[in-house]
């Protein structure tokens, strides 16, 4: 389901919805703004949104043209023809509860609280990724995520690809699980609610999961193999490479499709990219952070959302 834009007037929108029916595409309103009665439309088929957008630029132009105020008639006239379409009209045209726009409002889909749930138990469990000895769990459950473990970093001269050799692939994957301190917890898992929820929601769980295992395997293959000297290190951990990359699709798909109804403040932006900048120049040495699985994540996530939009 697409985010085709917004219309003002309930029944204006409901007009236009009721002209999509004819035309064959299946949508959805939402209220975003009761005071001023806005209205949020939703296609349900990803290929009609190319046919949507022209119908809505075409309404937006000439909002009175006859074909519109005799929609609804047709529309009724299809409703009550078949069961089916009656039954797929009453989720169209649905009246919803107001929902404030904050991207911490609403329910978490699933795959992120999943997420949210498996860092914050991992992290209490590894006490911040650094157990003491006599937490055996703690101590083995690091061993197990990290990119690399240390016995076998140690036995083959510092080979930051050593466990992965050994057929250990999921360590391209856990690191993002693996948080350092209690305010990198809290800030990921803020960032991961608001970016998460808005991106699951806009491709759907499935989709979502695989771009989580990209944003995942890219940026932490990168953070982890790349030499020393470029900063690059096998001992990270953080689910932000994701979350760069999240960062990276929604500006790139929002600055191209302002119809989404989504903004990435220009400040907001300076500040996520500046960090990368200023991480990688080696200008503030304490600034310790896995800079190159930040890059990775912000470019492959910045790709992924420009091919959404030029699809």
């Amino acid at each position: 389901m697409r985010c085709l834009g917004e219309i003002d007037g309930r029944k204006r929108t409901e007009t236009f919805v009721a002209f999509l029916l004819t035309e064959g595409i299946s949508a959805q309103i939402d209220s975003v703004d009761a005071a001023n009665d806005r209205w949020e439309l939703w296609i349900r088929q990803e290929d009609q949104l190319p046919a949507a957008r022209e119908h809505l630029y075409a309404f937006i132009t000439h909002p009175d043209d006859p074909r519109y105020t005799k929609a609804m008639e047709s529309a009724s006239q299809i409703l009550a023809e078949k069961e089916k379409q009656r039954k797929a009209a009453a989720k169209n045209i649905r009246r919803m509860e107001v929902r404030p726009r904050s991207a911490m409002s609403g329910p978490i889909p699933p795959l992120t609280l999943t997420l949210l749930i498996l860092s914050i138990v991992i992290s209490l469990v590894t006490t911040l990724g650094n157990p003491k000895p006599t937490n055996e769990w703690g101590v083995a459950v690091v061993n197990e995520l990290s990119f690399v473990a240390k016995a076998d970093y140690i036995a083959t001269e510092e080979d930051p690809a050593a466990s992965l050799r050994k057929g250990e692939v999921w360590r391209a994957i856990t690191p993002i699980f693996l948080h350092l301190s209690m305010f990198h917890l809290a800030m990921n898992m803020f960032m991961l609610v608001s970016f998460g929820r808005m991106v699951e929601r806009w491709l759907g769980t499935p989709q979502y999961a695989l771009f989580v295992l990209l944003l995942a395997i890219g940026p932490n293959l990168l953070q982890g193999l790349m030499p020393e000297a470029l900063q690059g290190s096998p001992f990270f951990g953080g689910i932000s490479g994701v979350l760069y990359g999240f960062f990276g699709y929604v500006w790139v798909r929002s600055s191209i499709n302002p119809m989404l109804g989504v903004s990435i403040p220009m400040p907001v932006a300076m500040i996520f990219v500046g960090i990368i900048v200023l991480g990688l120049s080696g200008v503030f040495p304490s600034l310790r952070l896995a800079h190159l699985a930040h890059l990775g994540g912000l470019l492959i996530g910045a790709a992924m959302g420009f091919a959404a939009e030029r699809r």
